[in-house]
Protein backbone atom coordinates (compact mmCIF):
# COMPACT_ATOMS: atom_id res chain seq x y z
CA UNK A 1 0.00 0.00 0.00
CA UNK A 2 2.96 2.30 0.63
CA UNK A 3 3.98 1.75 -2.99
CA UNK A 4 0.47 2.66 -4.12
CA UNK A 5 0.60 5.86 -2.11
CA UNK A 6 4.04 6.71 -3.48
CA UNK A 7 2.81 6.18 -7.02
CA UNK A 8 -0.25 8.36 -6.42
CA UNK A 9 1.86 11.13 -4.91
CA UNK A 10 4.32 11.00 -7.81
CA UNK A 11 1.47 11.29 -10.30
CA UNK A 12 0.02 14.19 -8.33
CA UNK A 13 3.38 15.98 -8.19
CA UNK A 14 4.24 15.27 -11.84
CA UNK A 15 0.94 16.74 -13.06
CA UNK A 16 1.61 19.95 -11.15
CA UNK A 17 5.19 20.08 -12.39
CA UNK A 18 4.07 19.59 -16.00
CA UNK A 19 1.64 22.52 -15.73
CA UNK A 20 4.48 24.72 -14.53
CA UNK A 21 6.94 23.54 -17.19
CA UNK A 22 4.53 24.12 -20.04
CA UNK A 23 3.60 27.61 -18.88
CA UNK A 24 7.22 28.60 -18.18
CA UNK A 25 8.32 27.41 -21.64
CA UNK A 26 5.44 29.17 -23.38
CA UNK A 27 6.21 32.41 -21.54
CA UNK A 28 9.83 32.28 -22.68
CA UNK A 29 8.77 31.74 -26.28
CA UNK A 30 6.25 34.59 -26.15
CA UNK A 31 8.72 37.08 -24.71
CA UNK A 32 11.50 36.10 -27.10
CA UNK A 33 9.14 36.57 -30.04
CA UNK A 34 8.28 39.99 -28.62
CA UNK A 35 11.96 40.92 -28.51
CA UNK A 36 12.27 40.21 -32.24
CA UNK A 37 9.56 42.80 -32.86
CA UNK A 38 11.14 45.21 -30.39
CA UNK A 39 14.49 44.94 -32.16
CA UNK A 40 12.93 45.71 -35.53
CA UNK A 41 10.90 48.64 -34.20
CA UNK A 42 13.84 50.26 -32.38
CA UNK A 43 16.05 50.02 -35.47
CA UNK A 44 13.23 51.45 -37.61
CA UNK A 45 12.83 54.32 -35.13
CA UNK A 46 16.55 55.00 -35.23
CA UNK A 47 16.62 54.98 -39.03
CA UNK A 48 13.66 57.33 -39.14
CA UNK A 49 15.38 59.69 -36.69
CA UNK A 50 18.52 60.06 -38.82
CA UNK A 51 16.55 59.88 -42.09
CA UNK A 52 18.80 59.49 -45.11
CA UNK A 53 21.92 60.99 -43.59
CA UNK A 54 22.73 57.98 -41.38
CA UNK A 55 24.40 60.50 -39.07
CA UNK A 56 23.55 60.41 -35.39
CA UNK A 57 24.11 63.46 -33.18
CA UNK A 58 23.56 63.95 -29.44
CA UNK A 59 20.36 65.97 -29.91
CA UNK A 60 18.76 63.07 -31.81
CA UNK A 61 20.05 60.59 -29.20
CA UNK A 62 18.42 62.54 -26.35
CA UNK A 63 15.11 62.89 -28.21
CA UNK A 64 15.04 59.14 -28.91
CA UNK A 65 14.96 58.05 -25.25
CA UNK A 66 11.21 58.67 -24.61
CA UNK A 67 10.37 56.79 -27.79
CA UNK A 68 12.63 53.88 -26.79
CA UNK A 69 10.84 53.75 -23.43
CA UNK A 70 7.46 53.65 -25.16
CA UNK A 71 8.55 50.85 -27.53
CA UNK A 72 9.84 48.71 -24.65
CA UNK A 73 6.61 49.25 -22.75
CA UNK A 74 4.40 48.51 -25.77
CA UNK A 75 6.25 45.31 -26.62
CA UNK A 76 8.03 43.71 -23.66
CA UNK A 77 6.07 45.05 -20.68
CA UNK A 78 2.64 44.70 -22.27
CA UNK A 79 3.36 41.06 -23.10
CA UNK A 80 4.66 40.46 -19.57
CA UNK A 81 1.47 42.02 -18.18
CA UNK A 82 -0.71 39.76 -20.35
CA UNK A 83 1.24 36.69 -19.25
CA UNK A 84 0.87 37.51 -15.56
CA UNK A 85 -2.79 38.54 -15.71
CA UNK A 86 -3.91 35.54 -17.77
CA UNK A 87 -1.56 32.63 -17.19
CA UNK A 88 -0.76 33.04 -13.50
CA UNK A 89 -4.47 32.69 -12.73
CA UNK A 90 -4.62 29.77 -15.17
CA UNK A 91 -1.80 28.10 -13.23
CA UNK A 92 -3.71 28.33 -9.95
CA UNK A 93 -6.92 27.02 -11.54
CA UNK A 94 -5.20 24.05 -13.15
CA UNK A 95 -3.38 23.16 -9.94
CA UNK A 96 -6.67 23.29 -8.00
CA UNK A 97 -8.13 20.84 -10.54
CA UNK A 98 -5.20 18.46 -9.96
CA UNK A 99 -5.54 18.74 -6.17
CA UNK A 100 -9.28 18.02 -6.26
CA UNK A 101 -8.77 15.01 -8.54
CA UNK A 102 -6.04 13.21 -6.57
CA UNK A 103 -7.12 10.22 -4.44
CA UNK A 104 -4.82 11.50 -1.68
CA UNK A 105 -6.87 13.16 1.04
CA UNK A 106 -5.31 16.60 1.05
CA UNK A 107 -6.68 19.23 3.45
CA UNK A 108 -9.65 21.21 2.18
CA UNK A 109 -7.47 24.29 2.69
CA UNK A 110 -5.70 23.39 -0.57
CA UNK A 111 -8.87 22.86 -2.61
CA UNK A 112 -10.43 26.32 -2.54
CA UNK A 113 -9.29 29.92 -2.47
CA UNK A 114 -10.24 32.28 0.34
CA UNK A 115 -10.49 36.04 0.07
CA UNK A 116 -7.11 36.25 1.82
CA UNK A 117 -5.65 33.87 -0.79
CA UNK A 118 -6.86 36.13 -3.58
CA UNK A 119 -5.26 39.15 -1.94
CA UNK A 120 -1.95 37.28 -1.60
CA UNK A 121 -2.11 36.22 -5.25
CA UNK A 122 -2.70 39.80 -6.34
CA UNK A 123 0.33 40.98 -4.38
CA UNK A 124 2.50 38.18 -5.75
CA UNK A 125 1.51 39.04 -9.31
CA UNK A 126 2.46 42.66 -8.72
CA UNK A 127 5.79 41.52 -7.30
CA UNK A 128 6.34 39.34 -10.38
CA UNK A 129 5.65 42.26 -12.72
CA UNK A 130 8.23 44.39 -10.93
CA UNK A 131 10.87 41.87 -11.99
CA UNK A 132 9.99 42.39 -15.64
CA UNK A 133 10.06 46.16 -15.07
CA UNK A 134 13.60 45.85 -13.72
CA UNK A 135 14.71 44.12 -16.94
CA UNK A 136 12.94 46.76 -19.05
CA UNK A 137 14.53 49.66 -17.18
CA UNK A 138 17.96 48.07 -17.26
CA UNK A 139 17.97 47.75 -21.02
CA UNK A 140 16.28 51.07 -21.67
CA UNK A 141 19.36 52.56 -19.98
CA UNK A 142 21.76 50.25 -21.84
CA UNK A 143 20.28 50.99 -25.27
CA UNK A 144 19.96 54.74 -24.61
CA UNK A 145 23.56 54.89 -23.40
CA UNK A 146 24.74 53.00 -26.48
CA UNK A 147 22.98 55.47 -28.76
CA UNK A 148 24.24 58.57 -26.93
CA UNK A 149 27.83 57.35 -26.62
CA UNK A 150 27.82 56.39 -30.29
CA UNK A 151 26.67 59.90 -31.18
CA UNK A 152 29.45 61.44 -29.08
CA UNK A 153 32.18 59.31 -30.65
CA UNK A 154 30.83 59.41 -34.20
CA UNK A 155 30.53 55.64 -34.50
CA UNK A 156 29.56 54.41 -38.00
CA UNK A 157 25.80 53.94 -38.28
CA UNK A 158 26.01 50.27 -39.28
CA UNK A 159 28.02 49.56 -36.11
CA UNK A 160 25.44 51.38 -34.00
CA UNK A 161 22.70 49.23 -35.49
CA UNK A 162 24.67 46.04 -34.88
CA UNK A 163 25.39 46.96 -31.25
CA UNK A 164 21.77 47.86 -30.50
CA UNK A 165 20.59 44.60 -32.01
CA UNK A 166 23.16 42.88 -29.79
CA UNK A 167 21.89 44.69 -26.69
CA UNK A 168 18.43 43.26 -27.35
CA UNK A 169 18.97 39.76 -28.75
CA UNK A 170 22.70 39.08 -28.55
CA UNK A 171 23.88 36.50 -31.05
CA UNK A 172 20.21 35.80 -31.85
CA UNK A 173 19.79 39.24 -33.41
CA UNK A 174 18.18 39.70 -36.80
CA UNK A 175 20.50 39.02 -39.71
CA UNK A 176 20.55 39.07 -43.47
CA UNK A 177 22.61 35.88 -43.48
CA UNK A 178 20.60 32.69 -44.05
CA UNK A 179 23.12 30.55 -42.14
CA UNK A 180 22.71 32.61 -38.98
CA UNK A 181 18.92 32.57 -39.14
CA UNK A 182 18.96 28.81 -39.67
CA UNK A 183 21.05 28.29 -36.51
CA UNK A 184 18.84 30.64 -34.49
CA UNK A 185 15.68 28.83 -35.61
CA UNK A 186 17.18 25.42 -34.76
CA UNK A 187 18.13 26.55 -31.25
CA UNK A 188 14.71 28.12 -30.64
CA UNK A 189 12.89 24.92 -31.65
CA UNK A 190 15.10 22.50 -29.71
CA UNK A 191 16.42 24.32 -26.63
CA UNK A 192 14.00 22.49 -24.30
CA UNK A 193 14.71 19.03 -25.69
CA UNK A 194 15.42 16.23 -23.21
CA UNK A 195 17.50 14.33 -25.82
CA UNK A 196 21.22 14.32 -25.07
CA UNK A 197 21.97 14.15 -28.81
CA UNK A 198 19.82 17.19 -29.62
CA UNK A 199 21.15 19.13 -26.63
CA UNK A 200 24.68 18.54 -27.95
CA UNK A 201 23.63 19.88 -31.37
CA UNK A 202 22.04 22.94 -29.77
CA UNK A 203 25.26 23.58 -27.85
CA UNK A 204 27.27 23.26 -31.06
CA UNK A 205 24.93 25.70 -32.83
CA UNK A 206 25.37 28.23 -30.02
CA UNK A 207 29.15 27.89 -30.22
CA UNK A 208 29.07 28.58 -33.95
CA UNK A 209 26.99 31.72 -33.35
CA UNK A 210 29.45 32.91 -30.73
CA UNK A 211 32.58 32.21 -32.74
CA UNK A 212 31.97 32.31 -36.49
CA UNK A 213 29.19 34.91 -36.26
CA UNK A 214 30.18 36.61 -32.98
CA UNK A 215 27.84 39.51 -32.26
CA UNK A 216 26.97 39.23 -28.56
CA UNK A 217 27.86 42.07 -26.17
CA UNK A 218 29.56 40.49 -23.15
CA UNK A 219 26.72 37.97 -22.95
CA UNK A 220 24.56 40.66 -21.32
CA UNK A 221 21.55 41.18 -23.54
CA UNK A 222 17.85 41.65 -22.99
CA UNK A 223 17.01 38.26 -24.48
CA UNK A 224 19.13 36.45 -21.89
CA UNK A 225 17.43 38.15 -18.96
CA UNK A 226 13.95 38.01 -20.46
CA UNK A 227 14.29 34.27 -21.03
CA UNK A 228 15.44 33.74 -17.47
CA UNK A 229 12.82 35.87 -15.78
CA UNK A 230 10.02 34.40 -17.89
CA UNK A 231 10.90 31.02 -16.39
CA UNK A 232 11.91 32.01 -12.87
CA UNK A 233 9.04 34.44 -12.33
CA UNK A 234 6.23 31.89 -12.62
CA UNK A 235 8.25 29.28 -10.73
CA UNK A 236 8.82 31.69 -7.85
CA UNK A 237 5.20 32.87 -7.94
CA UNK A 238 4.07 29.26 -7.57
CA UNK A 239 6.69 28.50 -4.91
CA UNK A 240 5.72 31.45 -2.74
CA UNK A 241 2.00 30.75 -2.91
CA UNK A 242 2.55 27.04 -2.24
CA UNK A 243 4.62 27.88 0.85
CA UNK A 244 1.95 30.33 2.01
CA UNK A 245 -0.70 27.61 1.68
CA UNK A 246 1.49 25.18 3.61
CA UNK A 247 1.84 27.72 6.40
CA UNK A 248 -1.91 28.32 6.46
CA UNK A 249 -2.52 24.57 6.73
CA UNK A 250 -0.01 24.27 9.58
CA UNK A 251 2.32 21.92 7.68
CA UNK A 252 6.04 21.82 8.45
CA UNK A 253 7.25 19.10 6.07
CA UNK A 254 7.91 19.48 2.36
CA UNK A 255 8.78 17.18 -0.49
CA UNK A 256 11.23 18.19 -3.23
CA UNK A 257 9.70 17.24 -6.55
CA UNK A 258 10.69 17.09 -10.19
CA UNK A 259 12.44 14.99 -12.79
CA UNK A 260 16.08 14.55 -13.70
CA UNK A 261 17.20 15.80 -17.12
CA UNK A 262 20.63 16.24 -18.67
CA UNK A 263 20.94 19.81 -17.34
CA UNK A 264 19.84 19.02 -13.77
CA UNK A 265 22.26 20.49 -11.22
CA UNK A 266 24.07 17.97 -9.07
CA UNK A 267 22.70 19.71 -5.99
CA UNK A 268 19.11 19.03 -7.08
CA UNK A 269 19.96 15.46 -8.08
CA UNK A 270 21.43 14.84 -4.61
CA UNK A 271 18.34 16.23 -2.87
CA UNK A 272 16.00 14.14 -5.01
CA UNK A 273 18.05 11.00 -4.38
CA UNK A 274 18.89 11.34 -0.69
CA UNK A 275 16.68 13.77 1.16
CA UNK A 276 13.52 14.33 -0.83
CA UNK A 277 11.28 14.85 2.22
CA UNK A 278 12.40 17.31 4.89
CA UNK A 279 11.15 19.76 7.48
CA UNK A 280 11.18 23.47 6.78
CA UNK A 281 14.00 23.89 9.29
CA UNK A 282 16.10 21.22 7.59
CA UNK A 283 15.54 22.74 4.15
CA UNK A 284 16.59 26.18 5.35
CA UNK A 285 19.69 24.70 6.98
CA UNK A 286 20.76 22.96 3.75
CA UNK A 287 20.19 26.01 1.54
CA UNK A 288 22.01 28.34 3.95
CA UNK A 289 25.11 26.15 4.31
CA UNK A 290 25.69 24.69 0.86
CA UNK A 291 26.98 26.34 -2.29
CA UNK A 292 26.63 25.23 -5.90
CA UNK A 293 26.85 26.61 -9.41
CA UNK A 294 23.72 28.57 -10.32
CA UNK A 295 22.58 29.15 -6.74
CA UNK A 296 20.35 32.25 -6.73
CA UNK A 297 19.57 32.68 -3.03
CA UNK A 298 19.25 30.98 0.34
CA UNK A 299 15.46 30.62 0.60
CA UNK A 300 14.68 27.05 -0.53
CA UNK A 301 10.99 27.82 -0.97
CA UNK A 302 11.66 30.64 -3.43
CA UNK A 303 15.04 29.95 -4.99
CA UNK A 304 14.97 26.13 -5.03
CA UNK A 305 17.95 24.91 -7.09
CA UNK A 306 18.73 28.33 -8.51
CA UNK A 307 18.30 30.12 -11.82
CA UNK A 308 15.99 28.29 -14.23
CA UNK A 309 15.44 25.44 -11.74
CA UNK A 310 12.39 23.32 -12.62
CA UNK A 311 12.02 21.64 -9.25
CA UNK A 312 9.41 22.47 -6.64
CA UNK A 313 8.62 22.01 -2.98
CA UNK A 314 5.23 20.48 -2.22
CA UNK A 315 3.72 20.51 1.31
CA UNK A 316 3.74 17.02 2.80
CA UNK A 317 2.22 15.21 5.76
CA UNK A 318 2.88 11.59 6.73
CA UNK A 319 -0.75 11.37 7.87
CA UNK A 320 -1.79 11.53 4.21
CA UNK A 321 -0.27 8.08 3.71
CA UNK A 322 -2.12 6.70 6.74
CA UNK A 323 -5.40 8.05 5.41
CA UNK A 324 -4.62 6.58 2.01
CA UNK A 325 -4.13 3.15 3.56
CA UNK A 326 -7.46 3.36 5.37
CA UNK A 327 -9.23 4.42 2.22
CA UNK A 328 -7.76 1.84 -0.14
CA UNK A 329 -6.87 -1.07 2.15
Amino acid sequence: MADAFEESFKQFANKQDEILRQLADSHSERLLDTLKNLEDEIIAELQQAVKGSLTLDTAIAIKLRPRLKALIEQNFLQEADRIIREDYDKLIKQKLDVIRATPIKLPDRFKTLTQSDLQVLTQLKQLSFSGFEDVANRFLTAISDEIYQSAVTGKPFKDIVKNIRGQINGVYQRSNETAINRLVDYIAKNRYSSSAEIIAKVKSAREILHTKYASDILGNNMRKYADQIAHDSIMQFDAQFTKYQGNEAGLRQYRYSGTLITTTRQFCADILANERIMTEERAREIWANRSWSGKSGTDPFINRGGYRCRHTFIPYDEEWENEFKKEFA
